[in-house]
């Protein structure tokens, strides 16, 4: 897989997982079990398929120093610095961009960096196949099979198998599917044809400039500008006057939903976003009761809990169920699950008034 690139998106901020995850230090920096943070597992995972100077990190610019702390094998100058959010169509399409005019074959396999995948192997597996669909001009997602009516995520309804190898099949995507309601998303499980959108894409650098050419050619223009500046004097400038000029766009909304040139890769890869404290809590192992706890915490008769305790003190709670108990230095957060989305207006809150 000489050509194999691995660009990991490193922009978000992760809010759902305040007031451990901070505009400073986003939820792609916090530790897992296993003590590596989720952008380090990121690249882990792909690394025998790829080498250094074959991976990339897109990222703000006020996260960039952190992303280069952990991920040191990546060059400095492979670390693009975003002035500021303009969506992931930038993003990849800078990428794109700069490994264009680097290789004319490059292939760029996109990954997010705060991502949980189980099955790595099953995953190597699904990106040699799309390597080999990308090298011969499409556009691929790896689509996650749902393992139960998920009503957080996105879908992809997928039609006629067009191909397989490396245990696993090539279909042609058919349409995407906002998040569903309950009922749909039962609905869509019972059909069979519809995958999670884990936003994992494997494309040839030149075929998505091409596309971004045809449905986005303002940006197109432009992120060929500020790579065509990188490396010269000019560089800074451009990407300062250039960059907020972006329409900010999901490449999502701005390509795939326009494209016919995608295919899906279903896979089973035991994967999760880890996008809010549920989500975060259960990486941790469970007591019989359902308790799964970081640091001191002491539970009579709860069940089904999450306590995140980052401090020295003790804590104990009896009798509850289904919380979220995360405990600061600086504060305490008691969540019902039910209601784990409204950390990020719990963050929004704090942020605006402090």
């Amino acid at each position: 897989m000489e050509h194999f690139n691995a660009v990991i998106l490193a922009g978000g901020s992760g809010t759902r997982l305040w007031p451990l995850s901070t505009p400073s230090f986003p939820k792609q920096f916090l530790p897992l079990p296993n003590g590596n943070s989720m952008i380090q597992e990121t690249l882990e995972r792909v690394a025998p398929l790829t080498c250094a100077d074959q991976t990339w990190i897109v990222t703000g610019q006020s996260m960039a120093d952190l992303a280069q702390e952990h991920l040191p094998s990546v060059p400095p100058e492979h670390v693009l610095r975003e002035p500021m959010g303009r969506g992931s169509a930038a993003a990849i399409g800078w990428a794109a961009a700069v490994l264009a005019r680097q290789d004319p074959d490059a292939v760029l396999a996109i990954f997010s960096a705060d991502h949980v995948i189980a099955n790595v192997e099953t995953f190597r597996q699904s990106l040699q196949l799309a390597y080999e669909w990308a090298l011969q001009g499409s556009l691929v997602t790896i689509g996650i099979t749902p393992t139960k009516p998920e009503t957080g995520y996105g879908y992809i309804r997928f039609a006629e198998k067009l191909g397989e190898g490396h245990g696993h099949t090539t279909c042609r995507a058919e349409r995407f599917v906002e998040k569903p309601d309950l009922e749909t998303a039962k609905s869509y499980l019972a059909d069979g044809h519809y995958v999670w959108n884990a936003g994992i894409f494997i494309w040839k650098a030149s075929t998505f400039m091409a596309e971004m050419h045809e449905h986005l050619p303002d940006s197109a223009r432009k992120l060929e500008a500020i790579a065509d500046a990188m490396g010269t004097a000019n560089e800074q400038h451009v990407l300062e006057e250039l960059w907020p000029t972006l329409q900010n766009i999901t490449v999502d909304y701005g390509i795939l939903e326009k494209t016919r040139n995608l295919v899906v890769i279903p896979a089973d890869l035991g994967w999760c976003d880890v996008g809010n404290w549920e989500q975060y809590g259960m990486l941790f192992p469970a007591d019989e009761q359902g308790v799964r706890s970081v640091g001191h915490h002491q539970g009579f008769g709860s069940q089904n809990v999450v306590v995140y305790n980052n401090t020295g003190r003790r804590v104990y709670t009896i009798g509850v169920e289904d919380l979220i108990v995360v405990e600061m230095d600086d504060m305490t957060v008691i969540c019902h699950k039910k209601d784990v989305q409204r950390v990020r207006e719990l963050a929004e809150h704090h942020h605006k008034n402090c």
